[in-house]
């Protein structure tokens, strides 16, 4: 059977800011956390692939397409406005071969829109079970499923507020929840659940933001009681005040155009029987080599935390480098990130002076001189020194800072 999980992953990611209903019930134990959550049972409307989406913006639509960077092939597309600038990558954390996508959205009205990398943990029912993992690589990853507050305060309000923004309130978008819960109810048996916390916010300057938290939790059974595996993403979306409810209403609209490309999903089963076929044969191998030492339980703990180690392994350094700089809480650079891409600048450094300078983003190189004047420029066999409509001025190549 193929990983529901990176499937729902995408799908939360595409929310753009997690649209869904706060205010359904949940299943859990929890009464305040039942608040913000959604069991996924029977798909609300079994016909339904993707919804018809009709835009009133007169630039029309434009798919966007996001492909797989390992086989070309595409996982999926999404339907946006079509003077939307949309750009997506992806990445490999969860899975080496199974992308989840990082996207950056920027549209007229002042439109900003990204979100941060997925992240990834775990939780045992049996305390023994977490402290033996407490000794293991799995250490950092072993985590209770929060409340989404907790994690709000943790990455959100600090970064938000610093940023000149206030707290207005809450948010929910039951009809996007309902299209979501319906996805996820069709591509996963497990028991899984869906849980979100948008926050909308002002800066007194005629802009207006949404955070959301998404996360995607799955029970599954262990060794010894159960675990809980799981996920989640932050988003953010900014706007002029004047535009921002339309922009949420389009992404909403965008997010319900979603649709599956059947190609993609064949080849995700196909990978999916190969790797079952792979562990069949370690499993013989195994059974072979320790059938007079080893009982069926301790068998299938050892491939179990197999399993959670090569999960483990696939978050390489390049890319824990990259989380804790432009996402870690606290981080001074991840600030000065974060502000640089609201205001589509960047920070570069200049050796001559010796000291930092803000220019607008989107080129590949930048030249300075000693006064801080700037050149921008996308020609890696240009120069400005020797030019003589540059009244014959030092020019340096300046350094990105971050």
């Amino acid at each position: 059977m193929k990983n529901p999980f990176l499937y729902l992953l995408n799908m939360i990611i595409l929310a753009g800011c997690g649209f869904a209903n706060q205010e359904s019930a949940g299943t859990g134990d929890d009464p305040e956390l039942n608040t913000f959550s959604e069991s996924v049972a029977a798909p609300v409307n079994p016909g339904a692939e993707a919804a018809e989406v009709s835009y009133s913006r007169e630039s029309g639509i434009k798919q966007h397409e996001f492909r797989d960077a390992r086989t070309g092939l595409i996982v999926q597309t999404t339907a946006y406005p079509s003077d939307w600038r949309v750009i997506s990558k992806p990445i490999y954390t969860t899975d080496q071969k199974l992308p989840t996508f990082l996207i950056q959205i920027t549209g007229p009205g002042g439109l900003k829109n990204f979100n941060t990398p997925i992240k990834f943990h775990v939780a045992y029912s049996d305390p023994q079970m977490s402290q033996y993992m407490l000794s293991s690589p799995m250490a950092k990853l072993l985590r209770p499923l929060p409340h989404p507050k907790e994690l709000f305060a943790e990455e959100v309000r600090d970064r938000m507020e610093n940023s000149g923004f206030h707290l207005l309130g809450e948010r929910s978008f039951p009809e996007t929840d309902r299209f979501l819960r319906y996805k996820i109810a069709a591509k996963s048996k497990a028991q899984t659940r869906l849980i979100t916390y948008n926050t909308e916010w002002a800066d007194g300057k005629g802009r207006k933001a949404l955070a959301g938290i998404s996360i995607v939790s799955m029970q599954q059974p262990a060794i010894s009681g159960s675990m809980q595996v799981w996920f989640y993403s932050i988003s953010y979306t900014f706007a002029e005040e004047a535009s921002f409810e339309q922009t949420l209403t389009e992404m909403q609209q965008a997010i319900r155009s979603t649709i599956e490309n059947p190609q993609w999903e064949q080849y995700v089963a196909q990978l999916a029987r190969q790797r079952q076929m792979k562990n069949e044969q370690r499993a013989r191998l195994a059974a072979q080599q320790h059938q007079n030492r080893m009982n069926a339980r301790w068998a299938a703990f050892n491939a179990h935390q197999e399993k959670m180690q090569g999960i483990w392994a696939a978050q390489d350094a390049n890319h824990a480098s990259f989380m804790n700089r432009n996402f870690g809480a606290g981080s001074d650079t991840g600030q000065r990130q974060f502000v640089n891409m609201i205001h589509e600048e960047e920070t570069v450094y200049n050796p001559q002076t010796g000291q930092n300078y803000q220019v607008n983003a989107g080129s590949t190189e930048y030249w300075m001189d000693s006064e801080g004047n700037y050149i921008r420029n996308d020609d890696l066999f240009y120069t400005p020194n020797g030019d003589i409509n540059l009244n014959n001025r030092e020019w340096v190549r300046v350094k990105r800072a971050f």
